[in-house]
């Protein structure tokens, strides 16, 4: 039987760290940088805001490490997914379909996106662990692209890193620009009928642009 005038376990620091960080990623999403309040972030997380302020010195600095460890969560997801053993189209297209899920599975991602845009025109984040991950994701695209090539599935005419960029920008701007795709598209891409088709759309074209003539 446990004490009851046992205690509790005080939280470590990167607990502690780790707890605000979630709580800032929800503040952040649902309200944006600017009318996002530190008050409310140290009350989500149970913490003081003169913790928050000790641990990451200011809004903006909060703002960056959660776009930083957003980023390289997905980003480590997606480089870990066991496509290798699969055809080199079906590989590409599953890794096309689970980046586009992990934006349907999680609405703030593209929130968080939309808004670091608008920061990193402005600013440079002090973490960035993307530098270290971005290329191990750009060579795991690379070798499935190479082997579409070297079984004459793919022609040598695209640089892989390019095929990613797209890929990365076409599947996160179904999320960031709904309205840019519905005025010149005439739909909304993430409504439920639209959705399924549009994933679809956006590997065909990569693979149909890949496929060797």
């Amino acid at each position: 039987m446990p004490n009851k005038n046992q205690q509790p376990k005080a939280s470590s620091k990167a607990e502690t760290m780790q707890r605000i960080l979630d709580a800032a990623r929800i503040e952040f999403a649902d309200k944006g940088l600017d009318k996002t309040h530190i008050q409310a972030v140290a009350e989500a997380a149970g913490v003081t805001k003169q913790l928050i302020y000790h641990y990451y010195l200011s809004k903006e600095n909060l703002f960056a490490c959660v776009l930083d460890e957003s980023s390289y969560l997905v980003m480590t997801a997606m480089a870990d997914i066991d496509v290798e053993h699969l055809p080199p189209p079906e590989a590409l297209r599953s890794m096309i379909y689970q980046m586009f899920e992990m934006f349907r599975a999680d609405p703030t991602l593209a929130s968080l996106a939309t808004e670091g845009i608008r920061y990193h025109e402005n600013h440079d984040t002090p973490r960035n662990r993307m530098i270290d991950i971005g290329p191990v994701l750009t060579e795991k695209m690379t070798r499935i692209i190479e082997r579409g090539i070297e079984e004459s599935l793919f022609h040598n005419q695209m640089q892989p890193n390019y095929i990613f960029a797209t890929a990365a920008l076409m599947i996160s701007g179904t999320f960031t620009s709904r309205y840019l795709i519905s005025a010149v598209g005439g739909f909304d891409p993430t409504s439920s009928d639209v959705l399924s088709k549009w994933k679809t759309h956006i590997a065909d074209l990569i693979l149909n642009a890949l496929g060797k003539r």
